[in-house]
């Protein structure tokens, strides 16, 4: 299982950094600016379950942990198991490198 710290250590890998501008206070905006645009990620500080990306990628979204028994509201519902992944920073990670491309239509 993928930690916090493996996480964002793998965003800077990806050549993602701290954003300058924090989109909340309760969660952690990294970024990533190319010739193609500008790419944020943001994670909440307390917990795993949910994540945006925001910017010029087919994969941009509000994408929440998809659990037996309870209905998603927001966002884009994802089952990491599905994926063969163990939790939703994987699935972030995945989306992030492009080995994942995941489409609305998927979920619905």
């Amino acid at each position: 299982m993928t930690t916090r710290r493996q996480f964002f250590g793998r965003m800077r890998t990806l050549g993602f950094k701290k954003s300058r501008l924090q989109m909340t206070r309760i969660g952690l905006t990294y970024e990533k600016v190319t010739d193609d645009g500008r790419v944020t990620v943001t994670v909440p500080k307390y917990h795993s379950q949910t994540f945006t990306i925001l910017g010029d990628t087919p994969n941009s979204g509000i994408f929440v942990e998809e659990i037996e028994g309870r209905p998603v509201n927001w966002g884009t519902p994802v089952a990491p198991a599905d994926l063969g992944l163990e939790n939703m920073l994987e699935v972030c990670l995945g989306l992030c490198d492009g080995s994942i491309e995941f489409s609305i239509a998927q979920a619905i």
